[in-house]
């Protein structure tokens, strides 16, 4: 008797998980086909998509945490206009302080990369100009030799 029950209990169980897995599979065929309306009607790559997710969530960082994975953003048909639908669970607002703190962290970044690229590109210029340099030398002294032979020629 207790095999019965034991059998009746595992169909049971187990048509309740292959619902649960055909569920899943629901959801994410439907996931998929809502990407690839919203990928037709905005004609945006997903490398395009996953682009401006991530300007986003780095714009939205500098006013408040978040939950950076759980960021949705979505396309809907609203009439004859698309709309960006954009779910942000956000963990907290950041103070003016903090903010302020933030940017003036990234003007002294921002600066100093601009000195790292005007320093390289002088380095650049100077490893050129060493280059021409050079090649000039090598030019003026083939050029010496050359006339050192041809007077050499006429002497004879």
């Amino acid at each position: 008797m207790r095999d019965i029950f034991q059998d009746l209990f595992n169909k049971v169980f187990g048509f309740f998980r292959q619902a649960e897995k055909e569920e899943n599979a629901k959801e994410t065929a439907v996931n998929r086909l809502r990407v690839v309306l919203m990928q037709d009607r905005t004609n945006l790559t997903p490398e395009l998509l996953e682009k401006m997710r991530g300007e986003l969530i780095e714009l939205l960082s500098k006013y408040v945490e978040m939950d950076k994975d759980a960021l949705e953003l979505n396309f809907e048909q609203e009439g004859n206009q698309m709309a960006l639908m954009l779910s942000i669970p956000v963990l907290r607002a950041k103070d003016e302080d903090e903010i302020e703190a933030e940017e003036s962290e990234n003007s002294e970044e921002a600066d100093e990369n601009a000195e790292e690229e005007i320093s390289d590109a002088e380095k650049s210029e100077d490893s050129e100009n060493a280059e021409s340099t050079d090649e000039e030398n090598q030019d003026e002294q083939y050029e010496s030799e050359e006339s050192n032979t041809n007077s050499k020629d006429k002497s004879k």
